[in-house]
């Protein structure tokens, strides 16, 4: 039986030989598009017409990009405002069907509840923790003052030696370069408090924004799909949907994240005996929301903490605890976590976060994987590679249940089909009472006449 197999796999091979020995025996297959590139008389080369071609496409392309970028910027206050709003709401859209199908509220009430507990909950979390962390720095307050005599007596007596006349003209040269440049100093407080304005006129826009989202977000969905061809809605519907999807993992993934930021930097701390961890926690959990901004903040808030209360040995290693949770989550976990949620490699995360941050700032590093991650769900369900099947069977997905579109539609026809019945109505009773009143004049004229 061994002999058998053995002869026929030698067989196949053999007949792989032969078949390999043959098609090397043809000639190759002429190319007539190259023979015409090498004897066109055409004074410039086939190489660089094609290149030049590529070319001013490629910079009408990009021509483009950088008008719809300076729009972009133009508006970047509502554009962010309504960024963040389809983040908020995506995230508590779970809520939002728990009060429809469970509570049986009317839309805009479930939408008015669903935005008024979000923003207890958060205010609540971040009060609270702005309340602790007070108090807590009112019980540090003479152990800063402690700690503080103590870095004065260690530069005096330390290695440095400074005596204390010498920290006097350190710090009348500090406070004269403070009164040189008091007003840069106070132009940056203005524009501080410019920026904080522009942030709260921001949020206002998005909560409000956040509000319509959540009570007619299928309707304003079903009106922009409308404004497509006929043959191309549906396509555009089904990518939509997979996209507002994709948007949800990557809330939900963010969370986890964040959870995860938060937990690990409280135990460093708490393993340190550092005060207020709790509140520490707290706030690195919301402040991950925000890209490198939120992640520095936090973490110098708990160094601050650990060096008031436990002095610099400790407030180092409280540094380094938060250096390494903030590299391990921003470097491992968030591109894997991301990467296996929303179909990216976690090379195309990390990219997408530098190429964000480097266009727009925070704000592109916040949004740039959730874009990313968005358009390459779509432009696959386009291609014909749908990245979430289930979804064309699911009666609960977002956006309604697979047959939605065309419902709203024709409801809609209909609606369209009432009003002209109405108006035409309104037309007819209109030109009968036209009618009517120039009979009636016509009546009243004659019998003038007939008086007469």
């Amino acid at each position: 039986m061994a002999e058998k197999s053995s002869k026929q796999g030698f067989r196949k091979i053999q007949q792989r030989a032969i078949e390999r020995r043959r098609q090397l025996s043809q000639p190759p297959i002429q190319r007539t598009d190259r023979q015409e590139r090498h004897t066109s008389n055409h004074p410039v080369p086939w190489g660089v017409r094609s290149a030049a071609a590529w070319s001013w496409r490629f910079l009408v392309i990009a021509a483009a990009a950088g008008v719809i970028f300076w729009v972009l910027g133009v508006f970047k206050l509502i554009v962010l405002s309504l960024l963040v709003a389809s983040l908020l709401t995506v995230l508590v859209e779970p809520a939002m069907r728990l009060c429809r199908s469970t509570l049986r509220m009317p839309r805009a009430l479930a939408a008015a509840v669903t935005l008024i507990g979000f923003i207890i909950v958060v205010f609540g979390l971040v009060g609270g923790a702005g309340a602790s962390m007070v108090a807590g720095f009112q019980n540090l307050k003479g152990k800063a003052r402690d700690g503080f005599d103590t870095i004065i007596d260690w530069l005096a007596t330390g290695p440095l030696q400074i005596d204390s006349q010498q920290l006097d003209n350190y710090v009348q040269q500090v406070e004269g370069k403070l009164q040189e440049n008091a007003n840069t100093i106070v132009g940056g407080v203005m524009s501080a408090t410019s920026g904080v304005v522009t942030m709260l006129t921001g949020l206002v826009l998005a909560l409000f924004c956040m509000f319509f989202f959540l009570k007619d977000g299928r309707r304003m969905w079903h009106y922009t799909v409308r404004l497509f061809p006929s043959a191309a809605r549906r396509e555009v519907n089904e990518a939509g949907i997979r996209a507002w999807k994709t948007l949800g993992a990557y809330t939900r993934t963010q969370i986890q994240v964040a959870l995860i930021d938060a937990v690990g930097i409280a135990i460093v701390a708490l393993v340190l005996g550092v005060p207020l961890w709790f509140p520490i926690g707290v706030l690195v959990f919301v402040g991950a929301f925000i890209p490198i901004v939120g992640a520095f903040v936090t973490g110098a808030i708990a160094c601050l903490v650990a060096l008031v209360d436990q002095g610099p040995s400790v407030a180092l290693l409280m540094m380094l605890g938060v250096l390494v949770v903030q590299q391990v989550e921003s470097n491992v976990l968030q591109p894997f976590l991301q990467g296996t949620q929303l179909s990216l490699h976690p090379v195309v995360v990390i990219l997408a976060v530098a190429a964000g941050s480097g266009l727009a700032g925070i704000f592109g590093a916040m949004f740039a994987v959730p874009l990313v991650a968005m358009v390459n769900v779509g432009v696959n369900y386009l291609a014909g590679k749908d990245m979430y099947p289930e979804l064309s069977h699911d009666p609960n997905r977002p956006g309604g249940p697979p047959d939605a579109l065309e419902a709203a539609f024709a409801q809609r026809d209909e609606e369209f089909a009432k009003r002209a019945e109405v108006a035409a109505e309104k037309a007819g009773d209109t030109e009968e009472a036209e009618a009517k009143a120039a009979e009636k004049a016509q009546a009243k004229e004659a019998q003038e006449g007939r008086k007469q």
